[in-house]
């Protein structure tokens, strides 16, 4: 991901909210692919909370997972010491440029990356490279446009709006999850098996969480930053978006979705 800018930023806003993935919520259209001596790389692993989840699966094998930043880094390797799972490498790496021979895994995997990417084909090509024939590559990414909730909310609607103009900004895709069929097939991957997955938030916990925390990242996160900086927001308003997520949360009847596409393909 060398040169690419990331919308979220790693402000403890985004790394918490992240750090509540799972193996089982995230990469459950991939876990029949994942036998007990699996090799897994799994590219951009944040926290490693889906990292671990991985390793579990994979208990006899081995994850390697991969960041960019030196900081998001310890944070996941603080997470892989708290879960006492022995069998995961953490590395400083690139999607772009991996240091590891043709064939080198059974399964390469990236959760919410490609989206952020400004060659997301390109390091599709560079993850099947690294898989073994036979092999697979699996990718899952969110579609902004299908962010859609009740009751309507003005402020919402213009945090979807500033939120893909700033992705857009940074040369990235914020309704990525509609095009990994075909950059999987621009990567060279022919044979692509699609999915898709939806997130709900309605209980009052589910709500709140996701609620509040779009409201923190909105004031002080990395997307916070770059809205007013590239001018697609003021200050204000992204005080008044905050305050629109804010109030959806505290609504009871509140209701949440977006889409998720998944994408498998194996590699020949």
């Amino acid at each position: 991901m060398t040169g690419d800018v990331y919308t979220h930023g790693h402000h403890s806003t985004v790394v918490n909210q992240h750090a509540r993935r799972t193996a089982e919520d995230c990469a459950a259209f991939a876990r029949h692919l994942i036998a007990p001596d699996s090799r897994i790389l799994d590219v951009g692993c944040g926290p490693a909370s889906i990292t671990v989840g991985l390793a579990r699966w994979a208990a006899h094998g081995h994850v390697t997972g991969i960041e960019v930043g030196d900081d998001i880094l310890a944070t996941a390797a603080t997470t892989v010491a708290e879960a006492d799972v022995g069998n995961v490498t953490l590395a400083k790496e690139s999607v772009y440029e991996l240091p590891y021979p043709d064939g080198s895994f059974d399964v390469a995997y990236a959760h919410q990356v490609l989206q952020h990417l400004s060659d997301p084909v390109a390091a599709i090509r560079e993850m099947a490279r690294v898989v073994r024939a036979g092999g697979w590559v699996a990718a899952r990414d969110s579609d902004y446009s299908t962010m859609r909730g009740f009751p309507s909310s003005e402020g919402i609607t213009r945090w979807r709006e500033v939120y893909r103009q700033v992705c857009r900004h940074n040369s990235a895709e914020p309704d990525a999850g509609r095009h990994l069929y075909s950059w999987f097939r621009s990567a060279g991957l022919a044979e692509v098996q699609m999915s898709a997955s939806v997130w709900q938030f309605f209980t009052p916990e589910t709500r709140r969480n996701w609620g509040y925390s779009w409201a923190e990242r909105s004031l002080q996160s990395s997307f916070a930053e770059q809205a007013v900086d590239y001018g697609y927001a003021t200050a204000a308003e992204m005080e008044d978006i905050a305050a629109a997520w804010r109030a959806w949360a505290d609504t009871p009847d509140g209701y949440f979705h977006f889409i998720h596409a998944e994408a498998l393909a194996q590699v020949a």
